[in-house]
């Protein structure tokens, strides 16, 4: 979350406010994943043999799909817990079941490299260790949207968004957000800038079309869609075809960016109390 100016409806000379900016870096690493080699030893006595094998743990033996977390069961947190294992975050035996000692072992890796400390296994841990396998992407659920009016909703998961009326969805378009926020739950617009900037990537940056309906969890600031911001020389601070696609995902602060076409889309849409349904 960072800093944004609002600029008063006129394009003449207008106040200028310092607000908040959602336009920030965070680290987004990969990890080189250990690979051990099968150890087999053999023991004979009396004509009988007893054969013990570790299990390996190699990049592409397993995959995770969907976010873990307590009460998770199944092949994708056992091969979560080897994984973990492996880099030594967790001394049980993987037993396939996402309990106390796994969330543990999970927040211990994230402290550690960089992460978001949560205790979930999601994406961007998962990316980290390698195993992480983008799911098919469903349709835009109608259900998700208000019954009357207009309304937006935010799936954070598949960098997406849709608008809705009168509980159909109108229009899907792709965005790029932070990876912890804003959290799920339902919000409502409560004020629109057509102009901001920010100065949060260490560069100062201009955005459009400022809808704003929440405040960031950390500092407090300003959580709206925008355009993406660009830079005084015109560049944008992400190229537009990555919009909506897991590469820029986490740079933004808390925002939700949006390429111009879709920016300019939602503020035509929303006004000041419409709801914004954050789903994941």
């Amino acid at each position: 979350m960072g800093a944004s100016t609002r600029i008063g409806a006129g394009l003449a000379a207008a106040a200028m406010v310092f607000a908040s900016a959602c336009s920030s870096s965070s680290p987004d690493a990969e990890a080189a994943v250990a690979v051990t080699t099968e150890v087999v030893t053999t023991t004979t006595v009396a004509a009988t043999t007893t054969t013990s094998t570790t299990v390996p743990v190699a990049a592409g033996d397993c995959d995770i799909s969907e976010v873990l977390r307590v009460g998770s069961t199944g092949e994708q947190v056992e091969c979560l817990e080897r994984h973990l294992a492996d880099r030594g975050w967790l001394a049980a035996v993987p037993d396939a079941e996402f309990d106390e000692t796994t969330r543990i072992a999970v927040r211990d890796l994230q402290a550690n490299s960089g992460l978001v400390v949560d205790g979930v296994a999601g994406q961007q841990t998962a990316e980290f260790m390698g195993v992480w396998s983008s799911p098919p992407v469903p349709e835009p659920d109608a259900s998700t949207c208000a019954d009357e009016g207009a309304s937006a909703v935010i799936d954070r998961e598949y960098q997406r968004s849709w608008l809705c009326t009168d509980g159909e969805v109108s229009h899907v378009f792709g965005i790029t957000t932070a990876w912890d926020q804003p959290d799920p739950g339902d919000y409502e617009v409560m004020e629109k800038d057509m102009y901001a900037s920010s100065t949060e990537t260490g560069e100062y940056s201009e955005m459009t079309h400022f809808v704003v309906f929440a405040r960031g969890k950390y500092k407090g600031a300003r959580v709206g869609f925008h355009s993406v911001p660009t830079y005084p020389g015109g560049a944008h601070i992400q190229p537009l075809d990555s919009v909506g696609t897991a590469e820029y995902r986490g740079q933004s602060s808390g925002c939700i960016r949006a390429v111009p076409d879709d920016a300019q889309a939602i503020w035509d849409h929303l006004a000041v109390g419409d709801p914004v349904i954050v789903i994941s």
